[in-house]
């Protein structure tokens, strides 16, 4: 005994060295069910969108972005702690209480990809008039958007960004044909749900429920189309490396520039945020702080932010409430419509 005593005061150094090594080590591999938000990037939208038309930009169209970290480790979270213009929310509220972060990635992977297909419609209206016949758009399936509390669809393996093309192996691609199919069963009884999570095909079997507000049988979750847009253009787009729908209107914005040759930037640099429809209305997103942050630094001229009712302006007042806190440079531009985007940029004048 006293000489393993002997030995670990001669030792103790070591001993201690040793003990905050394992301790260090096992902090930055255990990661905590939290997810880290923060300033993203602010980047020119033309390299990411090709119509096979060139067009000489003297500024440049800005989409922004919001910098996540999910599970991160202790040292992220007292970073993201100290530093105020970061946020920490819990893994469940950050992706609104989803079956698992892969099922949040793909509804946000589906978000991106209907933004491109909305911004294709959105621009191709705008040019060409709502009753052209350039567009072609086609449904591939039903998305799971999210579900409701009384669904058994959960609990039985379906998940939130699950595309369905088929029911008991009919094809169920279009809602039309999923109602159909439906219409023809009762609560109670068990249907298979086939399609494709990610990159990858699945299927299920889920008891169905009676849907309250109609009394008929159902999933129960809110579904959205899976739509595939052909243009006469050879468009192509470049935001696999993003997710979600709020590069919509800067994407829409960048295709009508190409298309028409003109260019809307006017020698600026113009940054933007906010979800696209096909008609052209523009729709609030999440994190405008962050966006409006990654343009500042980025030294964008003017910002375009999202102005909806029926939001209660949500996106603006946050907007005009971090430029004023941070004392950031950009000009805030309301946009409800691809049209008034369209309109603001039309009208200013060419920067020297």
């Amino acid at each position: 005994m006293a000489a393993w005593k002997h030995w670990i005061r001669r030792n103790w150094t070591a001993i201690a060295g040793a003990f905050v090594a394992v301790v260090f080590v096992v902090a930055y591999y255990w990661t905590w069910p939290y997810v880290i938000y923060g300033p993203g990037s602010a980047e020119p939208v033309h390299p990411r969108v090709q119509t096979g038309h060139e067009l000489n930009e003297k500024g440049a169209l800005l989409f922004t972005t919001v910098s996540t970290r999910s599970k991160p480790n202790v040292f992220d979270l007292i970073y993201a702690r100290l530093n105020p213009r970061m946020d920490i929310k819990t893994q469940e509220s950050a992706t609104g209480g989803t079956v698992n972060l892969d099922a949040y990635r793909n509804l946000l992977y589906w978000m991106r990809d209907n933004s491109e297909a909305a911004a294709l419609m959105a621009a191709y209206t705008a040019i060409y008039g709502k009753d052209n016949p350039v567009i072609k758009v086609e449904e591939q399936g039903v998305i799971v958007r999210a579900f409701l509390d009384d669904t058994k669809a959960r609990d039985h393996g379906l998940q939130e960004g699950d595309i369905i093309t088929s029911i008991d192996g009919q094809d169920a691609k279009t809602a039309e044909a999923f109602t159909k199919i439906l219409a023809d069963k009762k609560p109670g009884d068990v249907v298979k749900l086939a399609g494709t999570r990610g990159d990858k095909k699945f299927s299920v079997e889920v008891p169905l429920i009676e849907m309250e507000s109609t009394g008929a049988a159902g999933v129960g979750f809110y579904r959205d189309s899976v739509v595939k847009v052909t243009v006469p253009d050879p468009v192509k787009f470049d935001f696999n490396d993003t997710g979600g729908p709020s590069a919509g209107l800067m994407m829409t914005l960048e295709i009508v520039a190409q298309l028409t040759g003109e260019d809307l930037s006017k020698g600026y640099q113009i940054a933007g945020t906010g979800t696209i429809a096909a008609d052209g209305k523009v729709g609030q997103i999440g994190g405008i702080q962050y966006k409006l942050m990654a343009a500042d630094r980025e030294k964008a001229d003017y910002f375009l932010v999202p102005y909806v009712e029926s939001g209660d302006y949500s996106n603006w007042k946050e907007a005009e409430e971090t430029v004023k806190k941070l004392e950031l440079k950009p000009k805030l531009v309301k946009v409800s419509s691809l049209q008034d985007a369209l309109d603001f940029l039309r009208g200013l004048e060419a920067k020297s």
